[in-house]
C-alpha cells in the first residue's frame, strides 16, 4: 500500500487509527480488564504494570504507530537508525501476539476480539514500520525487515499457546491484565491523539464506531 498508494495512505490513516482506537479500547474494557479480575485479585496492579511497561518500551523506542507515520528522515533525522527501530517494532509485535495467545487461554472469544484488535492496530503500525524504514534503508530490505515485524505476532501467539497452558488461572489472569494495560496505553497513548489532529469530529465519530462495533460484535461471537 505504501509503495503504490503512499499519499492515499497517509490521508486515510487517521481514519484507521480512530476505528483501531475505539476497538482496543472496547476488547480492554468489555473483556480483558472484567476477566483479568475475575482470574486474580492482583489484576489492578498488572493493569498498570502492562500501561507502564509498554510506556518504557515505546519510549526507548521514540516510536509511535500513529502520529508519526507523518514523519520521514528528511523532516526528524533521529528516525533514520533502521536496525535499532527494527527490533523495537520486531519486540513489540512478539508481545501482541503473546496477547492474543493469553486470550484464546482464557476464552476463545476473548482471544478472538483480542486478535481483532491486534490486526487492526498492526494495520496502521505496519504502515508506519514501512514508511520509516524505506527512509532509512533501501527497499528491498525494508520490506523484508517489515515481513518480520509480521511474523513477529503469530511467532508470538504460538510461542505463548506452547506454554501458557501449564499456568494457574492467577497468572494467567495478571497476564491478562498486563494485556489490557497494554492496549490501554496503546489507544490512549499511539491511537487517540491521532482523533484530535485532523478533521476531529469525523475521527472521533470512527472511534466511536470502532466500540460500538465492537461491543455488538462481542455479543454475537460463539463462545
Amino acid at each position: 500500500m505504501v509503495i503504490r498508494k503512499g499519499r492515499w495512505v497517509l490521508q486515510h490513516s487517521h481514519y484507521v487509527n480512530s476505528f483501531a482506537a475505539g476497538l482496543i479500547l472496547g476488547v480492554a474494557f468489555f473483556h480483558l480488564f472484567p476477566e483479568s479480575l475475575k482470574l486474580s485479585k492482583n489484576a489492578l496492579l498488572f493493569i498498570f504494570i502492562g500501561f507502564l511497561f509498554f510506556y518504557l518500551l515505546e519510549n526507548v523506542m521514540v516510536l509511535h504507530s500513529g502520529s508519526e507515520i507523518h514523519f520521514t528522515a528528511k523532516s526528524n533525522p533521529q528516525h533514520t537508525k533502521g536496525m535499532v527501530m527494527f527490533s523495537g517494532l520486531f519486540f513489540h509485535s512478539l508481545l501482541d501476539g503473546i496477547i492474543i495467545g493469553v486470550g484464546f487461554e482464557v476464552d476463545p472469544k476473548v482471544g478472538l476480539l483480542t486478535s481483532m484488535g491486534v490486526i487492526l492496530h498492526e494495520l496502521p503500525e505496519g504502515v508506519t514500520t514501512f514508511s520509516l524504514l524505506i527512509n532509512s534503508i533501501k527497499e528491498k530490505p525494508a520490506l523484508k525487515l517489515s515481513i518480520a515485524v509480521a511474523l513477529a505476532t503469530p511467532l508470538g501467539a504460538l510461542i505463548s499457546l506452547t506454554f501458557i497452558s501449564g499456568l494457574s488461572e492467577s497468572v494467567v489472569g495478571l497476564l491478562l491484565a498486563m494485556a489490557g494495560g497494554s492496549f490501554l496505553y496503546i489507544a490512549a497513548s499511539d491511537l487517540i491523539p491521532e482523533t484530535h489532529e485532523e478533521k476531529g469530529m469525523i475521527n472521533a465519530g470512527f472511534l466511536l464506531l470502532g466500540v460500538l462495533f465492537l461491543y455488538s460484535l462481542s455479543k454475537t461471537v460463539a463462545v
